[in-house]
């Protein structure tokens, strides 16, 4: 392996150079001795004419603006025969992008990513795609690995002398690209050696990017396919297959399990998806352009809430509830760090006996009195009633004179009966007492009424002015004061479970320190692989059978290739006792014992207001409704006594 100590920069001064810091297929990055703000990068070959051209005309044309969002070219760096051999570029700061849209990753690399700082990062992305385009040029190779991220989210782009570079008419194409990262136009192209890529071109990468970004690491191309045979990702983007569209069920895609939905973001968000990767994307300038991508994500940042369970999420504030939380439910996968600071303020200002005491200082509402006696004396019937009962005794008398009348007309006229009985009849119809039946139907009726409302309150007092509303947040808060007491213990007691798990633990986090990604698996190619990952399977942690077969396209082969890889990682793992438990995972458990204590205390705080507040709400309903059953057994018992008049 050639290691190079020195190159000539353009103005003819030798520079000395330190470490290796990197090394790819194509050159080695290697520190500047006499500058710590600049790199050189050396090719491993002689590289053609037209190449050195290139990167002499990128010297040329760099600008600050560029160099705000890219490893440009600042200098040529050239060999003895005066033959450009490298270029020197601004030192690289960040870690991969890969690393940030990875929840699991991230939570090593990143651990105070959150969901606004991925869209930060999205906007900045955008920010330099925007730049690179304004200056006339096309990044060509849209790829994870050119992509770096600071803890600030600021983005830079690497292997910038891939661009493609218009200059004097003069023009040097991007030669090279990823294919699970570029458009469907490109996806039957053996070689991009003659391919003028264009802005359009790029677009459809960015759009990638951004969804990696916002969607966890799961690729927009990657998802359940419903019809026969695989659907590869290059497949599925030749064929528009857009696995998250309001119209993949007609491309027959699903997205894949515990996954966010597209209509989970902003419907301007979602738009610039489904317009990047629809099929009128292919005609010039159609996807969305790094400024619109701009302007919709800067607006996104405003339209963020907090959830109300978890400091460290945060989601679109259109939605009802929090779309992190049951992910994470449903898949046991950690997106986002937890923010809770540990402090012991709380333990010194909140003091749990005095917090108790105003409590149970409450006055409790006691069982609510028996209802009402209805009233069986010092009724007297209503007027009305009695004046009808009168007039109706009065009828009644008069009814049994024609009777009588009759009776002695047939002792003296007994040739004249059947005039006498009809005449008798008449006049009793005439004194029938038909308004004295009515008024009995509405009496009857009316008690009957009043009887109703009566069982009514009397039910509704036995619900609402009982002290059972009181008694449970008395329990509860008796609860919460048991489980704020027992912290301690279920502190303790989880660090014990940390201890027995300790072989577990450690092999876990040896295995997922071997990302899948950068495996080299027979079979396994980055589409692959990107397919696994949007299947939550990144690292050798991940790797079970069982899993692996819900991925689409990986059979028993592939299961074999992938377990064969984690147990030949797995036979390399020694533990060791002495470790202990890790700090991380301590800090974890009191993180989490910190937010339950916290969250008692706030629980036990509001707990003498919570009491008052439905004590008082009890009396005041009592007295409301007392005075209602009051009312109700009067009417009662005042409708019982005229009904037993008539």
């Amino acid at each position: 392996m050639k290691i190079v100590t020195s190159a000539i920069s353009g103005s003819g001064r030798t520079l000395y150079l330190g470490n290796e810091l990197g090394r790819g297929g194509e050159g080695s990055v290697y520190e500047v001795k006499s500058d710590s703000k600049v790199v050189a990068k050396v090719y491993h070959q002689s590289i053609s004419t037209i190449k050195q051209e290139k990167i002499k005309t990128m010297v040329d044309l760099k600008n600050e603006s560029l160099l705000s969002f890219t490893t440009w070219p600042v200098d040529v760096l050239r060999n003895k025969s005066n033959e450009i051999i490298g270029f020197l570029m601004p030192k690289l700061a960040g870690k991969a992008i890969h690393s940030l849209y990875s929840p699991k990753t991230r939570l090593n690399e990143f651990p105070r990513t959150t969901f606004p700082f991925l869209v930060h990062t999205a906007a900045n992305l955008a920010r330099a795609f925007a730049t690179v385009h304004e200056s006339g040029h096309v990044i060509g190779d849209v790829n994870h690995g050119n992509f770096y991220v600071t803890d600030k989210g600021t983005v830079m782009i690497v292997d910038c002398d891939s661009f493609q570079i218009v200059s004097h008419g003069t023009q040097y194409k991007c030669e090279v690209g990823i294919p699970m990262y570029q458009p469907p136009e490109f996806q039957d192209i053996s070689s991009f050696r003659d391919v003028v890529r264009t802005y359009n071109h790029d677009n459809f990468g960015l759009a990638v990017f951004i969804f990696l970004l916002l969607f966890m690491g799961r690729h927009p191309f990657s998802g359940r396919y419903l019809g026969p045979g695989e659907m590869p990702i290059e497949k599925a983007i030749k064929e528009f297959r857009f696995a998250y569209s309001s119209s993949a069920a007609a491309k027959m895609m699903q997205p894949p399990p515990g996954t966010l939905a597209l209509k989970a973001l902003p419907s301007s968000v979602g738009a610039l998806f489904e317009r990047a990767f629809s099929t009128e994307g292919t005609g010039r300038g159609f996807r969305p352009s790094a400024k619109e991508w701009v302007a919709v994500l800067s607006k996104m940042t405003n339209q963020l809430k907090k959830c109300s369970h978890k400091e460290e999420h945060s989601f679109p504030d259109m939605l009802g509830s929090c779309p992190w939380c049951e992910l994470e439910g449903k898949t046991g996968v950690v997106l986002f760090p937890t923010l809770v600071a540990l402090s012991n303020q709380s333990l010194s200002t909140f003091k749990l006996e005095s917090v108790w005491a105003q409590i149970v200082a409450v006055s409790s509402p006691g069982s609510a009195p028996a209802v009402p006696a209805i009233p069986i004396q010092g009724i007297s019937p209503s007027k009305p009633v009695v004046e009808q009962a009168r007039t109706r005794k009065k009828k009644k008398y008069l009814s049994v004179v024609p009777s009588m009348l009759g009776i002695l007309m047939l002792f003296l006229y007994p040739a004249g009966w059947i005039f006498i009985v009809l005449a008798s009849v008449i006049f009793t119809v005439a004194l029938r007492d038909s308004d004295g039946n009515q008024l009995k139907q509405e009496l009857n009726q009316k008690y009957k009424e009043a009887e109703q409302a009566w069982n009514h309150l009397s039910t509704r007092w036995a619900r609402e002015a009982g002290h059972e509303a009181f008694s449970k947040k008395m329990s509860e808060l008796g609860n919460a004061r048991r489980e704020y007491q027992g912290l301690a213990g279920l502190r303790a007691e989880k660090l014990k479970q940390l201890e027995s798990q300790q072989r577990n633990r450690q092999l876990h986090a040896y295995l997922q320190r071997y990302r899948i990604e950068d495996a080299k698996i027979e079979g396994i190619g980055p589409s692959r692989k990107a397919t696994l990952e949007s299947f939550g399977i990144e690292t050798a942690s991940d790797i079970n059978a069982n899993a692996i077969r819900q991925v689409p396209g990986f059979g028993p082969s592939y299961t074999r290739k992938l377990t064969v890889w984690r147990s030949t990682i797995e036979r390399n793992f020694v533990f060791d006792p002495r470790l202990g438990v890790p700090q991380a995972d301590i800090a974890n458990v009191d993180r989490d014992i910190d937010a339950k204590r916290k969250k008692l205390e706030q629980e036990l705080l509001v707990g003498q207001s919570q009491l008052t507040q439905i004590s008082n709400q009890i009396k005041v309903r009592r007295n409301a409704i007392w005075s209602e059953l009051v009312n109700s057994a009067n009417r009662l018992a005042q409708a019982d006594v005229d009904r037993k008049v008539l």
